[in-house]
């Protein structure tokens, strides 16, 4: 179960408890464990809490929010604090009513940085040079796991004319990601927002994601740690333990953390990679469609290993069971009933951004009457979907069933 409340500030609690909890007759009692941190790792170590405190019977108190609203009481309190980048962790070090254990320190994830754009990207914003023509209108982060990220964006050429012409179209300087996203919403005269690419999730409905080259990309971790109260917590160690796991990986990739080269060995092949995804079962996974998550990963996972986009070719065949995922609201609410708007609409924006073909089969639609009318923008319809798997296949394209 999880219950969430916000306090002053924009500091947000969070309680994660397993679901034992709720039985009467539990036998042994549930060890509590504090956890503060910032806000840019947070939904994934929400997430993460959740299924580590229900398997191992232990109630996670998630503190987050700027430091600032939070720090005082974490001293008396926290067993284990994370930040989102390494001069934040440097700072909770010197804080030293914290009493962070540094041998503890453990570096988990890391993030580039990106542009997010209006959803119909009126500018035609495309990489972080765009950001510097005339009438550009910008706002950046200047605190928390954000500071100095566009000047070194810029700068990363060594060019100070880069940074002059950024620096004039800065129209709004958010002190944190909670402020910023708030003004992204009543700013609509802001054409970009300067940010990692994490803060795309919980925009996604009303940003778009804009990749930037290399020449401009910089990268950023976030970092986990035992206070001196944490280190005597068995469950805290094991806590951290799970984040690094491969499943702890799985998390944060689905919220766009990038995850560690595997290391049972390296891909042979990098480019020219195509793959036909066959999607047919009704499975949902952080409130979207599974298989569509699950090819989100894929894209994921082959952007982090440096696959060019251009490189990577990727088709999900959708039928059967899942084939209503791919319709508009006031269809999907006459196939679903109860539901207001399709919540799988977003994610296949995003895929289709990302380059990937949807296609639906023509047989399950005639099946429940639907028709092109129905379907979302974007969303191909093709025949029958093991003949278009079939053919896929016979064109090279290797086959994955979500």
């Amino acid at each position: 179960m999880c219950t969430r409340s916000v306090c002053k500030g924009s500091c947000v609690i969070l309680t994660v408890l397993g679901s034992g909890l709720m039985a009467a007759t539990r036998a042994t009692a549930q060890e509590v464990l504090r956890v503060y941190g910032s806000e840019g790792p947070a939904p994934a170590i929400q997430q993460a809490a959740g299924t580590f405190g229900d398997r191992n019977n232990v109630k996670i108190d998630l503190i987050t929010g700027p430091p600032d609203k939070w720090l005082d009481e974490a001293a008396s309190r926290a067993d284990v604090v994370f930040a989102s980048a390494e001069f934040m962790m440097a700072d909770f070090v010197r804080a030293k009513d914290l009493a962070i254990d540094e041998a503890s320190i453990t570096p988990l994830y890391m993030r580039p940085s990106a542009v997010l754009v209006r959803p119909n990207n009126p500018k035609h914003i495309s990489d972080f040079p765009d950001l510097l023509k005339p009438g550009v209108r910008v706002m950046v982060v200047t605190g928390s796991g954000q500071t100095g990220l566009w000047e070194d964006m810029a700068g990363k050429q060594g060019d100070i004319r880069t940074i002059r012409a950024f620096r004039k179209n800065i129209v709004l300087s958010a002190p944190n990601s909670t402020e910023a996203m708030r003004l992204w919403d009543e700013r609509q005269d802001v054409d970009a927002y300067v940010t990692w690419n994490i803060w795309h999730m919980p925009l996604r409905d009303r940003a778009k994601l804009i990749e930037v080259n290399d020449d401009y990309k910089i990268y950023r971790q976030c970092s986990i740690a035992l206070t001196e109260r944490g280190v005597n917590k068995p469950s805290a160690r094991r806590f951290i333990d799970f984040l690094t796991s491969p499943e702890g990986a799985r998390i944060f990739e689905s919220w766009y953390w990038m995850p560690a080269p595997k290391e049972s060995g390296t891909l042979t092949i990098n480019n020219d990679i195509a793959i036909v995804c066959r999607i047919d079962t009704d499975n949902w996974k952080n409130g979207v469609g599974a298989g569509l998550a699950f090819v989100r990963g894929l894209v994921g996972s082959y952007r982090s290993i440096g696959t060019p986009a251009d490189q990577l070719h990727i088709s999900a065949v959708v039928h059967g069971d899942a084939g209503y995922w791919m319709l508009k609201d006031s269809s999907y609410v006459k196939s679903k009933r109860g539901n207001t708007v399709n919540p799988n609409k977003t994610i296949i924006r995003e895929l289709g951004e990302l380059g990937v073909s949807l296609e639906l089969c023509g047989e399950t639609m005639q099946e429940h009457g639907w028709t092109r009318e129905d379907v979302l923008p974007g969303v191909k319809i093709v025949p029958n979907a093991y003949a278009r798997i079939v053919d896929l296949e016979l064109q090279g394209y290797a086959y994955i069933r979500f």
